[in-house]
């Protein structure tokens, strides 16, 4: 699986702020998590940092909040989607740009990003099983089959929880134990893609971009698909979301080592208007620091860069 897979699916509308509740008021709480005004507020701000610094307070307190209320599916998912966007986007996404520098810092990083995907998985699989009680259990055994009954509601959850292990898996380093548990992150993902391939503003696309492109000749992987999957969520975002051409340029310009392609797509990205669309502010500010560090480190992916 492509070691970026996850580091263009951020973001969508992170999960809301959340003070200090009274306890009468768990029970009430999930909707500050889940959207309004707060989640637009995080969406819709440019600068990273500030919301980097803010998350994980936020997500402390959801696991807090679910411990007094475990049946809560909305907090559930209120804290599978914080955990594995904040893993992708402040994370995985830091340890990758030390990899050539600082190596050891790198891998702590890598480290911590797996356990982070790993607990917002966690989440979102608990918050299936209220619904579909052993299913997990279930998964390994026969995942299409286990998932049948996950119907369209659901689909938050089952990307996450897909995303989420997708984003172990990659940072693993190989792990068997993880790696052999790719056919259930796929089957998550594809279950919420045949149940509303639309969700997320085309999220799920950009997910099977980076997996079909980036494992195109093995493990089911496709350009013909990626490139599909590519025109799509251009499509569903109107070209005003930067990251299907960061997620494309990422995983199949640099596979087939075509520079024109790369430095094309990236351009797109960087061409989108940031103000444009209050909701992606946040989604095409890191869209495009990521395009422009692609494009600034064009020689550690090219070949034809290292012999200019």
């Amino acid at each position: 699986m492509h070691r970026s897979l996850m580091r263009t699916l951020v973001l969508l509308p992170l999960l809301g702020g959340c003070g200090v509740f009274r306890q009468s008021a768990v029970d009430g709480v999930s909707e500050a998590f889940l959207g309004g005004r707060a989640s637009e507020v995080y969406a819709a701000d440019d600068d990273p940092e500030l919301v980097r610094d803010a998350l994980p307070f936020n997500l402390k307190t959801s696991e807090i909040l679910i411990a007094q209320n475990p049946g809560n599916t909305a907090l559930r998912l209120a804290a599978a989607s914080g955990f594995v966007q904040y893993a992708a986007a402040f994370v995985d996404e830091e340890a990758d740009r030390l990899v050539t520098s600082d190596l050891a810092r790198a891998r702590e990083l890598q480290k911590r990003a797996g356990g982070l995907y790993q607990r917002g998985r966690d989440h979102a699989l608990a918050g299936l099983e209220l619904a579909h009680p052993g299913l997990r259990g279930r998964l390994p055994a026969d995942p299409a089959a286990a998932l049948a009954a996950v119907v369209r509601p659901e689909v938050p959850l089952l990307f996450w929880a897909g995303a989420g292990w997708a984003g172990a898996i990659s940072v693993s380093g190989g792990n068997p134990a993880l790696t052999a548990d790719l056919p259930i992150a796929i089957a998550l993902a594809r279950r919420a893609l045949e149940l509303d391939e639309a969700w997320g503003d085309g999220v799920i696309h950009d997910f099977f971009i980076m997996f079909e492109g980036g494992s195109a000749g093995a493990v089911g992987g496709s350009e013909q698909r990626a490139r599909e999957h590519f025109r799509r969520a251009v499509e569903l975002t109107g070209g005003r979301k930067a990251s299907p051409y960061v997620a494309l340029a990422e995983a199949v310009s640099v596979r087939r080592q075509d520079l024109a392609e790369f430095t094309e797509l990236l351009g797109r990205a960087l061409a989108v208007d940031i103000s444009a669309e209050p909701r992606w502010r946040l989604s095409n500010t890191l869209s495009q620091r990521k395009a422009r560090w692609l494009l600034d480190h064009a020689a550690d992916y090219f070949i034809e860069e290292e012999q200019r």
